[in-house]
């Protein structure tokens, strides 16, 4: 009688050990992990909000891991589980596809680091400067206007990261008429710029003649700004101070 009893205890704190162990070796792996994660990231200049998304991604994966060795552990057979609902888990895997793949889209762009927060970015007809690397999506901003771009997307489709280079290029047009002397103008121009505080020094502006008509020339002003957010301010700014100082009718 003893000896069964204590054959059933001995039984009990075994599962009682391995359940335990269930638990808690997952969640060390999953601090290991995460400190490996962590010296990577201060290594390589990646964002906080990666980290976020990636300990996120981990933490459902250990859930998981932990819940299908608790089963484990209590005896349940996990293979007979698994064709029982293999209808449900179809079901699942199905709602779940795009989730899946976004996720798989954003380890990707946080490992290849493809852009970071802060970039200026162009996609799929969307531009905008990223806000946030999320878990299933990317999220813009541009004059105003939010957007909410699926991960999968930057994997599937083509994408340009305007300021890959650490700066941004904005241009507007200004047309010099027949009547003016152009190269008196274009130096005038170019005064402008050079003494503008608005705009990088390197790389250099840049002016283009983009097209000669009958009354003129138009030229293209290409200069390169550090914040994508200013483009707008530094635009209106640099064709006001032209316009007063130069006195050209047609800018844009």
């Amino acid at each position: 009688m003893i000896e069964l009893q204590l054959n059933e205890i001995y039984t009990n704190l075994g599962i009682i050990i391995n359940l335990i162990l269930a638990i808690i070796i997952p969640i060390i792996v999953l601090k290991v992990i995460n400190w490996s994660i962590t010296r990577v990231i201060s290594e390589n200049s990646i964002t906080s909000t990666s980290l976020m998304t990636l300990n996120k991604i981990l933490r459902y994966i250990v859930v998981l891991i932990i819940f299908l060795a608790i089963l484990d552990v209590l005896g349940i057979d996990l293979h007979s589980l698994i064709v029982s609902l293999g209808l449900v888990s179809l079901a699942v895997t199905l709602a779940a596809k795009d989730t899946l793949s976004n996720v798989i889209s954003g380890i990707i762009i946080i490992l290849e680091k493809r852009f970071v927060i802060g970039d200026m970015i162009e996609i799929d007809g969307y531009k905008g400067q990223v806000k946030k690397i999320g878990f299933k999506s990317v999220e813009l901003f541009y004059k105003k206007k939010y957007m909410v771009i699926p991960n999968v997307l930057f994997t599937t489709k083509p994408f340009i990261n305007h300021t890959r280079n650490g700066y941004y290029a904005i241009y507007f047009d200004v047309k010099i008429l027949n009547r003016y002397n152009f190269d008196e103008k274009i130096t005038q121009i170019e005064k402008i710029l050079d003494n503008s505080p608005l705009i990088l020094k390197n790389p250099h502006y840049v002016l283009l003649i983009k097209n000669i008509t009958t009354s003129g020339i138009d030229v293209t002003v290409k200069v390169y700004i550090k914040d994508p957010v200013d483009d707008t301010k530094v635009t209106a700014e640099l064709i006001k101070k032209i316009k007063r100082e130069i006195v050209l009718e047609d800018m844009y």
